[in-house]
């Protein structure tokens, strides 16, 4: 049986705020549709944000802030021209642990998690066949 401090602690411990950050890449040709692609992931990863957003382009940082004081911190940058065009890349530091969040989350992925050459990454589609790419960034230069 566990201890009533330790349900203390457990209380304590679910009350505490939290800020969560979402890292996000886009380009120029795909800022059109990131602010659906932000209303997409922000339901997926399960934060209700109080009211609606809009984002705005050459936006840096969008902070949404949910019923109970939590913080979703979303950082923006353009990436570079050429590169993934079309495509809106949602970073994170565990590709397989969200990948099956998203999953139980209603996520449909057109690719299983792969390693490239900028890391593991995953790709799923929104309701309006929207590509994303979930990245875990890594380098594999030897260091001597």
């Amino acid at each position: 049986m566990l201890s009533e401090d330790f349900n203390k602690n457990a209380q304590a411990e679910a009350r505490k705020l939290r800020s969560l950050n979402l890292r996000v890449s886009y380009s120029d040709e795909s800022s059109v549709k990131l602010n659906k692609a932000l209303h997409y992931v922000v339901d997926k990863i399960g934060f209700k944000p109080m009211q609606d957003f809009t984002f705005v382009k050459e936006s840096e940082e969008m902070r949404l802030y949910d019923s109970t004081g939590n913080t979703l911190i979303l950082n923006l940058e353009k990436h570079e021209t050429g590169v993934n065009r079309d495509t809106i890349i949602f970073y994170t530091d565990d590709c397989l642990r969200d990948y099956h969040k998203y999953i139980v989350s209603g996520v449909k992925f057109i690719s299983r998690p792969e390693y490239t050459e900028a890391g593991l990454q995953v790709c799923f589609r929104d309701q309006e066949n929207n590509r994303y790419i979930l990245l875990e960034e890594r380098s594999y230069t030897e260091h001597s």
